[in-house]
């Protein structure tokens, strides 16, 4: 009953009150409608167009760039009497409400292609009476205002077609690799095909339904003497030949997400701004970056039957945090899930340069001397705990600079004892991390947690790549930041935008002293596999346990990046058959994208502070000594008000002055030491 009043209600409405909305678009409406050929669109930091702000491809084409047939085809299957109504049709209404009313029917039915222009640009998909109401009275403006041959170009403009496809230019190339005034009859109606229920009717998840909608469109076409029956007869027997899926040219559909996000978000932008506002939105973003972030990412193993592992990258603009490129996972077109920045997840080892930050910034050296031994904790529970490091082994002595180097659990997990627990996680925060968990019976606090990385929520690889830039940048911390501009429709300049203020977080020191260590790690270390020809790079590792999640994250002076590895399943491990993917594995994946970067510019070596002296040091004491006095040495880095002096350094220092050593380099790597580091791999 209810079904059959709205329906007499409609018809009423039509006969008796099409005049009364026959009037003039309102201008914000007509406003709307210009500017879905422009709706926002963004551009990188070099001033590229990135893409739409709101479709992730999408191509304008103006109604002379397609093909004849291809409008005859959205016409026959969409709305045979397009040309005769004046934006509504009252017969198919009239067929749809006797449909309605027979057993079976449905609700919808007798929308006119300028209703469904109406609906897709202006309105919102909600089945109501009052929604159907304003299709209706829309429908009747837009007809007062533009051609049909205007309309119908904004109508295939704005047709959603599967697979990120907007609009008929954009799914011509996708599906049969070329433009829209180039299609073939059968092409043509297997895009028109595909309007009613675009991924029912996908030529690549479903050819056998799509090919069937095809041949339906062409009988319409037949009909309607759009085509002779020769024609029919050969574009029936015409195979789908979808070909131009590579061909695809969106990129940063990642990017482009976060970036509306950020703007509805924190920037003070409406919904109906950036769809309708036609604005001209500039970015960190630098493309080729993007580009190469992206075609790594298509790298990572997959197993067959399986669309796991998946992975993210972030990689940032180290002296200002700007967003260089952000890919959060091997494949928009299949997940828009962003794992970049919604999927927390647990750091394992990439944790430890926290830890160790924080020693050097209390009194502790590279020099140090501590023991990898075995050791176990009494928990809460009354149970043992008991940390093992990768090769099950125990090496001794070792200064803090070789802990950090293989990573060794046992020496990561004393230093937190020592330093403090509570001192760390501060630490942590004040460098950008806001997942920590200090309450309630399963938290943070612990030294399982903030030794090995085995977090209660875990980080985001945004987040973590932002905590990082502190190593990168003199010890300030950086606000992550993707916008630097925008302009209006006209042009004009509309906002400004710039890096948030910095924070001071390590001392230069500190921070000068930790990416020397890192650069340890990548030169002989758990991250051999990301190292560069001729470029500095300092980065860590980073497994959890049964290999869940695999990190690497390092940088060069102009470029940091994370890149995580896991299953979207938590606690999943990613052990297949003879693949086995741990930190190793994502170093070589980082190493992989940074080559593909243009590093010709950077810097040959980092930025070294004031206040930074080298010294020779006793490898068994962990103190400066004349480079004389022992063969024993090695050369390590400190800040110049804590220098752990023997005694006959104090002298040697005060009778001859012994100058700083020049260069200021990692040490040279150690044959053995590299090819150790390379067999263990998992860190």
């Amino acid at each position: 009953m209810k079904r059959k009043l709205w329906l007499i209600t409609i018809m009423i409405f039509i006969l008796g009150g099409t005049a009364v909305y026959a009037a003039n678009l309102t201008r914000d409406m007509q406003q709307k409608l210009e500017n879905i050929r422009m709706a926002s669109a963004a551009y990188d930091r070099n001033g590229k167009l990135i893409g739409n702000l709101y479709f992730y491809n999408r191509i304008w084409a103006s109604s002379d760039r397609m093909t004849r047939d291809l409008r005859n085809a959205a016409v026959a299957i969409e709305d045979s009497r397009f040309y005769q109504h004046n934006g509504i049709d009252i017969r198919g209404m009239a067929r749809a409400v006797i449909k309605d009313l027979m057993p079976g029917g449905g609700m919808e039915g007798g929308s006119t292609i300028t209703q469904q222009l109406a609906k897709i640009s202006l309105l919102s998909s909600e089945r109501t009476l009052g929604r159907k109401i304003q299709d209706i009275s829309l429908a009747l403006e837009i007809e007062q205002v533009y051609t049909k041959k205007e309309i119908l170009e904004m109508y295939l403009n704005s047709v959603y077609l599967a697979h990120g496809n907007v609009g008929v230019e954009a799914a011509a190339r996708y599906y049969f690799g070329k433009s829209a005034n180039q299609l073939t009859l059968a092409q043509s109606a297997t895009l028109a095909g595909m309007i009613q229920s675009p991924e029912n009717y996908s030529p690549i998840k479903h050819p056998t339904q799509a090919k069937g909608r095809r041949n339906v469109v062409l009988q319409k076409m037949l009909e309607q003497k759009y085509i002779t029956k020769a024609q029919y007869q050969r574009a029936i027997k015409e195979p789908l030949r979808v070909t131009g899926r590579s061909n695809a040219t969106a990129v940063a559909g990642y990017f482009l997400d976060y970036l509306r996000e950020d703007l509805l978000k924190h920037e003070g932008f409406t919904e109906d701004q950036l769809r309708f506002g036609g604005y001209k939105i500039y970015t960190t973003l630098d493309l080729n970056i993007q580009k190469a972030a992206e075609a790594t990412m298509t790298q990572l193993p997959k197993v067959p039957a399986k669309v796991q592992p998946q992975g993210a990258l972030v990689s940032l603009n180290p002296k200002n945090g700007g967003i260089l490129a952000m890919v959060g996972g091997s494949s928009y077109r299949e997940s828009q899930y962003n794992r970049a920045v919604r999927s927390a997840r647990q750091p394992g080892s990439a944790i430890k340069p926290f830890v160790y930050a924080t020693a050097l910034e209390r009194g502790y050296t590279a020099a140090n001397i501590m023991e990898d031994k075995p050791i176990s904790f009494t928990l809460g529970n009354g149970k043992t705990w008991a940390p093992i490091n990768y090769d099950r082994t125990f090496h001794g002595r070792m200064s803090l600079r070789e802990a950090l180097r293989n990573s060794t659990n046992t020496v990561a997990v004393q230093l937190l004892q020592e330093v403090g627990v509570r001192n760390v996680a501060e630490q942590m925060e004040r460098m950008g991390i806001t997942t920590l968990v200090k309450q309630g019976a399963t938290n943070d606090l612990n030294l399982a947690a903030l030794g090995l990385g085995g977090l209660t929520k875990g980080i985001t690889p945004l987040e973590l790549a932002a905590a990082y830039i502190p190593f990168a940048n003199q010890g300030e911390y950086q606000r992550p930041y993707c916008v630097t501009k925008v302009l209006d429709r006209h042009g004009n300049l509309f906002k400004q935008y710039g890096p948030a203020a910095s924070k001071k977080v390590l001392t230069p020191q500190t921070a000068y002293i930790m990416t020397v260590l890192m650069q340890d790690v990548v030169e002989r270390g758990t991250g051999v596999r990301a190292r560069l020809a001729e470029r500095p790079v300092a980065g860590k590792t980073g497994t959890t346990s049964d290999y869940t999640n695999a990190w690497f994250v390092g940088y060069t002076p102009d470029v940091l990046t994370a890149l995580w590895i896991g299953n979207d399943q938590q606690g999943q491990p990613m052990i297949y058959k003879r693949l086995n993917l741990g930190s190793a594995s994502a170093a070589e994946l980082w190493g992989k994208y940074m080559k593909r970067l243009d590093l010709r510019k950077t810097p040959a070596q980092f930025e070294e502070p004031e206040g930074i002296v080298w010294a020779e040091v006793d490898r068994h004491s962990g103190q400066a000594v004349p480079g004389w006095l022992s063969k024993d040495t090695y050369q390590e880095v400190f800040d110049e008000k804590n220098v752990p002096q023997s005694t006959a350094y104090k002298v040697w220092h005060w009778f001859f002055q012994e100058p700083k050593p020049s260069g200021g380099t990692t040490p040279a790597p150690n044959e053995a030491d590299d090819q150790a580091a390379q067999q263990q791999g998992l860190f």
